[in-house]
């Protein structure tokens, strides 16, 4: 599983999908759907990401602050950050991406790791 500074899952993203497949279709979903969202028109060549951490990023993502956060703090993402479960900035972002229903999975390692073991110990 890739998974972005954010802890968005990359592969269930529309534009990641898009551009591993070189699917202008999907593009064009996309180019729909995130333009609608922020109140752009976007062209389908700049749609194309393979990740945040990759050199192909989608021109939105190049300048995220969550991203320089993880870098500045040299996490492999925020959920292994010790700041995780009080970062008002990623609940904010986690907020938005479920009100804007993006359809991206949100990975919470930290939170996957308590129910773990919250369930083994029962």
């Amino acid at each position: 599983m890739k998974v972005a500074y954010c802890g968005i899952n990359c592969e269930s993203c529309k534009l990641y999908k898009a551009t591993i497949s070189n699917n202008d279709e999907l593009r064009k979903e996309v180019a729909k759907e995130w333009g609608d969202l922020y109140k752009r028109t976007l062209n389908l060549s700049e749609l194309n990401c393979l990740g945040c951490k990759s050199e192909i990023i989608y021109e939105a993502c190049k300048k995220c602050d969550i991203k320089d956060c993880n870098l500045k703090r040299e996490t492999e993402n925020c959920n292994s950050c010790e700041e995780y479960s009080t970062c008002k900035r990623i609940r904010q972002f986690e907020n938005w991406q479920k009100e804007n229903n993006t359809e991206v999975e949100i990975i919470r390692y930290k939170e996957i790791a308590s129910d773990v073991l919250s369930e083994a110990k029962k």
